[in-house]
């Protein structure tokens, strides 16, 4: 929903800011489909490179300011985007999942005590 978004804006937009927040939209996009694909399918170079550069997507509270960041930032789009319902319904689940991270994190861990990131690349049981 986000990349969709970030092609929206870039094709509707006029002012070189507003294109460049949709560049860094579809970026971290990309970015957040990388990440959780290592859950499923582990390239051992890319975790590597991916936990060394954004090692904070692997913790819960990482992860949740990222969501939540990444939320505001859809959110924070102008009203000129054709496809308002889209903006707020992306925002709105990424501030929702973020939040609901940080609340169990705090409130529950023992909920989240057997979350383990992906190692794929890092020969020992100790990544990083």
């Amino acid at each position: 929903m986000m990349c969709c978004l970030g092609v929206f804006g870039i094709i509707e937009q006029t002012q070189l800011a507003e294109i460049f927040v949709s560049i860094y939209m579809i970026l971290f996009a990309v970015l957040l489909f990388i990440y959780e694909l290592m859950w499923w399918k582990s390239i051992d170079s890319v975790n590597k490179n991916l936990r060394m550069n954004f090692g904070f997507m692997y913790g819960i509270k990482g992860k949740a300011a990222y969501l939540i960041f990444v939320a505001f930032l859809v959110i924070g789009l102008k009203d000129d985007v054709s496809v308002a319902f889209l903006r707020y319904m992306t925002g709105g689940c990424f501030l929702g999942t973020g939040v609901l991270m940080l609340f169990l994190h705090f409130t529950k861990p023992e909920l989240l005590s057997s979350y383990q990131a992906p190692t794929a690349g890092f020969g020992g049981s100790n990544p990083v």
